[in-house]
């Protein structure tokens, strides 16, 4: 790297010495130039741990071409840390690359002040080489931070009774923020995933790295794969939990409510519920109530947790969509929800709309989450698959956010990044069957492209099934480890099987 260009990067960020007064003191105007694209400044950091003292790490950002097609679309940084490798890496390791997932990655500040998250997080794959994480362009502690309100009045009665309509108000809301960020100059065409694949790619290139070690979940897989579809030859190996292969941003709502079926398979066993479960079954239950609400809704009265009024929820059947994915307590609680409503309780489940019904103030989420996002859309057989499936009268609204907001931002890859690919970099690939945010089911789609893979199903896992195996399983967080290190799976085992879940038992009316 030039000294000149890092020179100017540190300007940019870190030096009022690089600035001179306007005739407005509380603004200055850089001197030196901005930081050419291909450029990256590094700092050091000191992070607490949790036995005292402090571990060394290294903290800066990349400076990216907006969007790589178009040389005049401007420079943008996407934050870099990286944890050297302990003692006990073995040499000529290639680095873990860690990709988060979102895309909605704020960066790791916050999270490495609290004490014992390195310890959790980060020190295990120290001891398998240095670890990079690289930021996600215009979100969080990247530059800039394409941030944009997205507060909206329209309601799921809205969407229920006028789709369109509703989605029009979206749109409309969504226009002007979009203008804001283009009449800054930003050329949103460069936040796809395949731009957040080079910067990637890149960050390796300038920290010096011939091959790399990718672990990523859920989004972070989507990213991976786009990495591994544009440069197959730097990524030495691949850890993956929570597939989203190609076209998988939109979730599947039939894949989504098997999540269900098999939480009420285990729940209708267990012996905490032993004789409160519904004639039939907790699914075909929660059907017939989404059924019943539609054709005779109700309304339940509930109290204002602040000022003590009164207010009638009304219950018809897009209310009752709304609950499929539970209130009380997650998946935990889930099978207790469908009881209660089944036998006339619909306390809980009347706070919850309430609640859920209150304005809520600005909400706020990124240009880059809509471009990134949207631009790897999902195809046309796909939607129209989706839009037949019966799991749609049940999980009310599935995907409507992505089919609403979309047309606003025109992003879009186009089918051919939508094809699913094969591959022969070796990976291991885990996956929660309790995973509410990328269906099991994708994993499945998946494997038969990943040549040279080892599939693990964590029986109950959580869309976090990586983590959430390492603690339970000695011998997945070891076989993992020495994976990740030398490309072995065969300590690996073929399941993990996550503990018992203690079900939340239901109250009586």
């Amino acid at each position: 790297m030039r000294i000149d260009k890092v020179v100017a990067a540190a300007c940019l960020v870190a030096s009022s010495a690089c600035a001179e007064p306007t005739s407005d003191a509380s603004f200055h105007t850089a001197v030196a130039p901005p930081p050419a694209a291909g450029t990256m400044f590094l700092y050091p950091e000191r992070i607490p741990l949790l036995d005292g003292g402090f571990v060394n790490a290294e903290r800066g950002l990349y400076f990216a071409g907006v969007n790589r097609s178009n040389p005049d679309s401007g420079v943008l940084g996407v934050e870099v840390y990286r944890f050297r490798a302990s003692s006990e890496a073995r040499p000529g390791t290639p680095p873990v690359f860690f990709l988060h997932g979102g895309p909605s990655f704020d960066g790791l500040e916050r999270a490495l002040e609290e004490v014992g998250t390195f310890e959790d997080r980060w020190l295990p794959l120290t001891q398998v080489s240095d670890v990079i994480v690289v930021g996600q362009r215009g979100i969080g502690s990247s530059k800039p931070t394409t941030t944009i309100e997205t507060t909206t009045e329209v309601t799921p009665a809205d969407v229920a009774a006028d789709p369109e309509r509703a989605a029009a108000e979206l749109q409309a809301m969504l226009a002007p923020e979009r203008a804001f960020w283009e009449q800054s100059g930003l050329d949103l065409a460069g936040f796809t995933v395949l731009e957040a694949a080079e910067d990637v790619n890149e960050v390796r290139l300038a920290l010096g790295y011939d091959k790399i070690i990718m672990w990523g979940g859920s989004f972070g897989s989507h990213w991976g794969m786009s990495l591994m579809r544009l440069h197959p030859e730097i990524v030495e190996r691949a850890i993956f939990r929570g597939m989203e292969g190609p076209d998988h941003t939109y979730d599947d709502p039939g894949h989504l409510w098997n999540v269900y079926r098999r939480v009420a398979e285990e729940a209708e066993a267990s012996a905490e519920l032993s004789g409160r479960i519904p004639e039939g079954g907790l699914v075909a239950a929660f059907e017939d109530l989404v059924r019943s609400a539609a054709q005779s809704p109700f309304t339940v009265s509930v109290t204002d947790p602040d000022d003590g009024s009164r207010h009638d929820v009304l219950f018809d059947g897009t209310a009752v969509g709304t609950l499929a994915r539970g209130f009380s307590a997650g998946l935990r609680g889930w099978p207790a929800d469908v009881i209660e409503m089944t036998e006339g309780n619909f306390t809980r489940a009347a706070e919850e709309l309430y609640l859920g019904s209150r304005p809520s103030g600005p909400q706020y989420r990124t240009a880059s989450y809509f471009q990134l996002d949207c631009g790897s859309g999902i195809t046309s057989e796909r939607l129209a698959r989706q839009s037949a499936d019966p799991a749609n009268e049940v999980l009310f609204g599935m995907n409507w956010g992505y089919i609403a907001r979309c047309p606003a931002w025109e992003s879009d890859l186009g089918n051919d990044f939508r094809q699913n690919f094969d591959t022969e970099i070796p990976t291991v690939i885990a996956h929660g069957t309790w995973d509410t945010s990328t269906p099991f089911e994708n994993s499945l789609e998946l494997v038969p492209h990943f040549k040279n893979s080892k599939f693990i199903p964590i029986v109950r896992g959580p869309h976090g099934a990586i983590r959430a195996a390492m603690r339970a399983s000695g011998e997945f967080r070891s076989g993992i480890l020495n994976f990740a290190a030398t490309g072995d799976w065969t300590s690996l085992p073929d399941t993990v099987w996550l503990p018992p879940t203690p079900f939340r038992v239901p109250t009586s009316r």
